[in-house]
């Protein structure tokens, strides 16, 4: 499979991704040659109205280098961390933690994941010029291949391979970076999912206008600003306190004709319920504003006046005002002229309380409020007064009693606030505390603020990703969650195995990567959050994965692999290890890290199987094992793979040649055609 994809991005270009959703969503405008014809293009979109369009180019000196990078498919193989992931805390998790570059990660993610994330959120660098961000890739073209994949001057093509060779920092460098993650990001999301990404003033506006290119302009929901509540005087002119988080959603969700919200703050409230007959309620607001709105002078038609009798409980609405003066007057005497015959038989006129010294509106038509058995006369605490409230009608079902009272739970969505205060220093605190040391990790993100900017995401079952991993606050925020109001959310954390300087307080501590203290860390708030709710039966692991570049000696023999020769299985598999193999391909075929797999047993050859696949790595694939999988297909009905696939250095033409050769007799039992995949 690595050779295949080495073949493939040979010949990948700036445009791969978007000829192939092209080819996809619009196979008509491509020839027999599979060449694109612009032409045929223009008319599948044309409207049928001519309209007049306008718009504007989005650049960067390396932009077309970064859109082939989210063509090239990573030529990383997936290594299971076995002994970790066997444990019995890990072993049925649906938590991951992966160790390796997170743009080899999100290609792989995307092959499995690709529409089911509802939510990312990421902390990437913030080029500040003392994050030590420098932009270093893998990627080691020269400046002739660059010049012919991109079709760049010779000039450009120097330019880029010195910005992304580690020399300096730039906007240009920080842009190439983000770019195709942020693209594959965009992959991943659902429909209604969402990223989170925060960022200072650095680049906070090329990340606006990066996403705004990526994401479109119509999904972005805006930035939210975190006052990270720091007196620090950092700065010569106005001291930096609040911080951006940019929020951007997949596509916007349309429900029932109206555009439904993306994001939503789920809170509860304990409401005292009254009993009225068999009827049971709880009391809302008053029927009024106190916004500019709210003014008799600008809604004067709903002035009516509720006339109410304390001893029978009796309530009439009458319209007892001239709606002319009360567009200009608030003389309540000159507006309103009281119904004598009510007031001397005991009722009581009840008007809108005044808004600023105006005289105040209801916020119901009279005709709506004459009729509805929703509204009720309360009396105001500590006063003579009565007002108008709504009151709510629920089932007895929903019902309980606390303390002696009638009560019940009111759930509520309310959007977010723009402004969030979460402090930075928390942060600190919190990572110390659990990892009982300090100074292990800069700047780690608030916890609570990422529980708050979770919460917002409708549901308590989806996936998070973060693939700026850092000090794995993200996955620290998720339990907590899950915890608190027993949700099912699982994460996908992804962090470069960032070697520490000796001269650290975490190489100090025994760490030597960054990502140990992720892990680390993970753990460690499992086992608080354990303690703290010995109840709580959520998923506290996680599954670890290293990405490995494959070595060159291993590609040297690849290069030089004669298929007539069959190698042992010890020569080909110790190339990459059996379960790193299954692991690569069982992501690739859409079954994601960790999936369940059957061992299937053929004669004395052990098969994997996993969907509709199953997959033959070891060597010794004998005539028996041949004659077992054919009996295996002709015996059990729930045995139906459809797809065989090699491992191609295993196999030589004889196994191949006998796979083929029985072939038909699968197909006539099964009724389908089975693939045969060789993969190198």
């Amino acid at each position: 499979m690595i050779q295949h994809i080495i073949n493939k991005n040979e010949t990948a270009s700036p445009v791969s991704r978007e000829m192939a959703g092209l080819k996809e969503y619009f196979p008509q405008c491509f020839n027999s040659q599979g060449e694109f014809d612009i032409d045929k293009f223009r008319e599948a979109i044309q409207p049928q109205v001519d309209v007049t369009r306008e718009g504007r180019s989005y650049d960067f000196l390396g932009k077309s280098y970064a859109r082939m990078l989210s063509s090239l498919d990573t030529t990383t193989v997936i290594r299971p961390d076995t002994e970790h992931n066997a444990k019995p805390e890990n072993a049925n998790s649906e938590n991951i933690y992966i160790s390796g570059d997170n743009l080899d990660a999100l290609h792989h993610l995307t092959k499995s994941y690709a529409g089911q994330v509802k939510c990312i959120y990421i902390d990437p660098p913030y080029n500040t010029g003392t994050d030590g961000f420098v932009y270093n890739d893998k990627f080691k073209f020269t400046a002739e291949e660059l010049e012919k994949k991109l079709s760049i001057s010779p000039d450009e093509a120097e330019k880029i391979i010195a910005m992304t060779s580690g020399h300096r920092a730039s906007h240009a460098a920080w842009l190439t970076f983000m770019m195709p993650r942020l693209q594959l990001a965009r992959d991943l999301l659902s429909k209604d999912g969402v990223i989170f990404i925060s960022i200072d003033d650095n680049e906070q506006a090329n990340l606006k206008l990066l996403c705004d290119y990526l994401f479109g302009e119509e999904n972005g929901i805006g930035p939210i600003i975190q006052n990270k509540l720091n007196s620090k005087n950092d700065t010569l002119n106005i001291q930096k306190n609040h911080e951006f988080i940019y929020c951007y959603r997949r596509s916007q969700v349309v429900k029932g004709g109206k555009l439904s919200a993306t994001l939503g703050r789920q809170s509860f409230a304990e409401k005292t319920v009254f009993k009225e007959g068999d009827k049971y309620f709880y009391l809302n607001d008053p029927i009024t504003t106190r916004g500019e709105g709210g003014t008799l002078n600008s809604r004067e038609n709903l002035g009516y006046t509720f006339y109410y009798h304390p001893e029978t409980k009796d309530v009439k609405v009458l319209e007892d005002y001239d709606k002319e003066l009360a567009k200009t007057s608030n003389d309540e005497s000159v507006v309103y002229a009281d119904n004598l015959d009510l007031i001397n038989a005991g009722y009581i006129a009840i008007r809108p309380p005044r808004v600023r010294g105006n005289l105040g509106a209801w916020t119901w038509e009279m005709d709506r409020a004459k009729d509805s058995p929703e509204l009720m006369v309360k009396k105001l605490s500590g006063s003579d007064s009565y007002t108008i409230v709504k009151r709510t009608f629920i089932s007895e079902d929903d019902v309980f009693e606390k303390d002696g009272t009638l009560k019940y739970i009111k759930e509520t969505i309310s959007n977010s606030k723009s402004i969030i205060e979460f402090s930075t220093n928390d942060g600190t605190t919190t990572l110390n505390e659990i990892m009982e040391k300090s100074g292990l990790f800069n700047n780690p993100k608030n916890v609570s603020m990422l529980e708050y900017l979770i919460s917002l995401v409708d549901g308590k079952d989806f996936t998070v990703v973060d693939f700026f991993g850092g000090s794995s606050s993200t996955a620290h925020a998720i339990m907590n969650l899950n915890a608190a109001d027993e949700g099912s959310r699982k994460f996908i954390l992804v962090q470069l195995p960032e070697k520490i300087s000796s001269t650290k307080a975490a190489y100090k501590a025994g760490y030597r990567t960054i990502d140990e203290i992720g892990m680390e860390r993970i753990k460690r708030a499992a086992k608080k959050i354990k303690e703290e709710n010995p109840l709580f039966a959520g998923d506290l692991g996680f599954k670890h994965y290293t990405l490995e570049e494959v070595p060159q000696n291993t590609l040297d023999k690849l290069e030089t692999f004669d298929p007539n020769v069959i190698l042992s299985t010890d020569d080909t598999l110790n190339m990459f290890g059996r379960d790193t193999v299954l692991e690569t391909w069982l992501v690739n075929d859409g079954y994601g890290l960790g999936a369940k797999t059957q061992d299937v047993v053929l004669d004395k050859y052990h098969a994997t199987l996993c969907g509709r696949h199953l997959y033959l790595t070891d060597a010794d694939f004998t005539e028996d094992a041949m004659t077992a999988l054919v009996d295996r297909y002709q015996s059990d009905p729930a045995f139906n793979p459809d797809c065989i696939v090699l491992f191609g250095y295993s196999f030589g033409h004889n196994a191949k040649d006998m796979l083929e050769k029985n072939k038909p007799t699968i197909n006539l039992v099964k009724d389908k055609n089975i693939i045969i995949d060789v993969r190198y």
